[in-house]
C-alpha cells in the first residue's frame, strides 16, 4: 500500500531539467492519485461534458448520432449517462474517419499528426491526434514509471522493432547487430534528468539479444511481452541478465501465472501498463493487481452484453472515452478487450478508477469452442514448468487450433525434441481435456512467423476465430 506522502517523496527523486523548473503538472498528477472519489468524479464529469459538447457542435458523426437519438449535449453529463450512447466500434472508426474529424478546432488546438493501430487482428485503425494529446502521453509515461519505482539515474534498455527505436538514430536507422546509445530515457527524459538508454532491434536473433543484455548489463528492460518469454526459453533456466532490477512488458497482456513464472526466471519485477494507439496511455497496473485509469486523460467502462456496467468480479468489454484529444474525439470507443470489473477502494491506496485483469480480445474468445482456453492454459503451464534438461533447446512455440477442433503444438527447437518433453505435454493435455478432449499433435518447425508486419506475436492462433469485422469489430 502507498500514500500521498510516499508518492510525493518518490516524485522528489525525479529532477526536472533546468528549462522546466517550476513545472507543476507532475506534482498535480501525484495529488490526483489520492483525491476523494467524489471530487475525482466531479472533475471527470466536467471533462466529459466539455468533450461531448464540442463533439456535438463540431463533429458530424456525433451530431448525427445525437440527432437520431433525440439527445442533446446536456443529456450526457456524467459516467452514468454514457450507456445512452452507442459504442464506437473499430469498423465505425474506419468507415466514418472523415466524419469523426471536427469541422473547426478549439482555439489553441493544433493537429499533431495521425497514429495507426498495428492491425494485428484485422484492418488497422487510424486516428488524428492533437499536439496537446500527444504531450499527455509523455506526462503520463512518467506517472507509470514512478509507479514502477524506477530509479531515473539508472540505465534503461529497449529491445523493439527498428521503427520503434528511431530516436536520434541516423537517417538509415538502426541495423541489426548495432546498439544505439542515447544519454537520456525516451519520453520522460524530455522533462527529467535520467540515465542513458540503450536500443537493440528485436529482429536480432534471440541468442544475440541475450548476449547483448549480458554484455551491456542494463538495470531496466522495456520489451514486448512475448519476447520476454522467448528470452527466458533461450536461457533454459538461467537468468537472461543478472543486472536487471525490473522489466516493463508492453503490447500484450500477461496472465498472472505467466507473470509469476517470468518474475521467477528473471529475478526481477515484471510491470505493465495498458494503452491503445487510438487513445494513448489508458491505465497502469498497481501492486494490488488492478489497472488504474489515467482519469485526466480518459474514462473506462467495463460493460456487459447489454452495454451496461458489469457487476464487480464479472468480465466485460473495455470501453474507453478520450477526454483530451479534440482533434478526433472518441466517445465510448470499443477496444474489443475483455477485463474484470472491480469496485471499492483499491488495496494500493490510490483513488483513481480501476479495473482488474485483462483477458484478451473479445473477438478472439467469443467464437472459440467451450473449454478451449482451459486447454491452452494447461499447455502454457506445462511448457513453463518443463524441466530444464527437457526444454533447453526450445526457442518459441505456438498452439494452433484447427476448425475441426484438433490442436497442434508447433515447436521451434535448436535440437531434436526430447521424448520426455512430448510425454509431459501429452500428460498435461490429457488431464485438461478429460473424456471430451480434442486430439493434440506436436510438430517441430524451423520458424514461426509473426502474425503481422510488426513485432506482435500470438502464441495461440485458432481457425475458429471469426473474420476481422465479426462480432467484436476487432482491429
Amino acid at each position: 500500500m502507498t500514500s500521498l506522502a510516499e508518492e510525493r517523496a518518490e516524485q522528489r527523486r525525479w529532477k526536472l531539467r533546468p528549462q522546466f523548473a517550476g513545472l507543476d503538472v507532475f506534482d498535480r498528477l501525484v495529488e490526483n492519485e489520492f483525491v476523494p472519489p467524489e471530487r475525482g468524479e466531479e472533475e471527470e464529469a466536467r471533462a466529459l461534458s466539455s468533450i461531448v459538447r464540442f463533439a456535438v457542435a463540431q463533429v458530424p458523426y456525433y451530431r448525427d448520432i445525437f440527432a437520431r437519438l433525440r439527445l442533446t449535449a446536456d443529456d450526457i453529463v456524467g459516467r452514468q449517462d454514457l450507456p445512452r450512447l452507442p459504442l464506437l466500434t473499430k469498423r465505425a472508426l474506419r468507415e466514418h474517419f472523415e466524419n469523426l474529424r471536427p469541422e473547426t478546432l478549439p482555439p489553441g488546438v493544433v493537429i499533431g499528426g495521425t497514429t495507426s493501430s498495428s492491425g494485428s487482428t484485422g484492418p488497422p485503425t487510424k486516428v488524428v491526434y492533437s499536439v496537446a494529446a500527444n504531450e499527455v502521453f509523455t506526462v503520463l509515461n512518467q506517472r507509470q514509471t514512478r509507479w514502477f519505482r524506477r530509479d531515473p539515474g539508472r540505465t534503461l534498455a529497449s529491445i523493439r522493432l527498428a521503427s520503434a527505436n528511431l530516436q536520434a538514430t541516423p537517417a538509415e536507422g538502426l541495423a541489426d547487430g548495432e546498439t544505439l546509445r542515447v544519454p537520456r530515457w525516451r519520453y520522460v527524459g524530455v522533462f527529467f534528468e535520467t540515465g542513458p538508454s540503450l536500443y537493440f532491434n528485436i529482429t536480432n536473433p534471440v541468442e544475440a539479444q541475450v548476449a547483448w543484455l549480458r554484455r551491456e548489463r542494463p538495470d531496466y528492460l522495456l520489451i514486448r511481452s512475448h519476447a520476454l518469454e522467448h528470452l527466458a526459453m533461450t536461457c533454459a533456466g538461467e537468468r537472461p541478465c543478472e543486472s536487471l532490477l525490473a522489466v516493463t512488458a508492453i503490447s500484450e497482456a500477461i496472465s498472472p501465472s505467466t507473470r509469476r513464472h517470468l518474475q521467477k526466471i528473471y529475478g526481477a519485477r515484471v510491470d505493465q501498463g495498458y494503452g491503445l494507439n487510438e487513445i494513448g496511455l489508458v491505465g497502469v497496473r498497481c501492486e494490488a493487481d488492478r489497472y488504474h485509469v489515467h482519469r485526466e486523460h480518459c474514462m473506462v467502462e467495463i460493460i456487459d452484453e447489454a452495454g451496461l456496467p458489469c457487476r464487480p468480479g464479472r468480465s466485460g468489454r473495455v470501453v474507453v472515452t478520450g477526454l483530451q484529444n479534440y482533434a478526433m474525439p472518441l466517445i465510448r470507443y470499443d477496444t474489443d478487450d475483455l477485463a474484470t470489473a472491480t469496485a471499492g477502494p483499491c488495496p494500493c491506496g490510490r483513488t483513481l478508477p480501476s479495473f482488474g485483469e485483462i483477458h484478451g480480445r473479445y473477438s478472439r474468445i467469443v467464437s472459440l469452442p467451450e473449454g478451449t482456453l482451459d486447454r491452452v492454459a494447461a499447455l502454457r503451464t506445462a511448457l513453463q514448468e518443463m524441466p530444464t534438461k527437457l526444454g533447453r533447446g526450445l526457442r518459441r512455440y505456438q498452439i494452433h487450433q484447427f476448425s475441426d477442433g484438433r490442436f497442434e503444438l508447433r515447436l521451434v527447437f535448436v535440437s531434436p525434441i526430447p521424448g520426455g518433453f512430448v510425454e509431459r505435454v501429452q500428460r498435461a493435455w490429457s488431464a485438461a481435456a478429460g473424456k471430451t478432449g480434442w486430439p493434440l499433435t506436436t510438430r517441430q518447425v524451423t520458424e514461426i512467423p509473426f502474425e503481422t508486419t510488426g513485432d506482435k506475436f500470438e502464441d495461440f492462433v485458432s481457425e475458429c476465430i471469426g473474420g476481422a469485422d465479426g462480432p467484436g469489430s476487432p482491429q
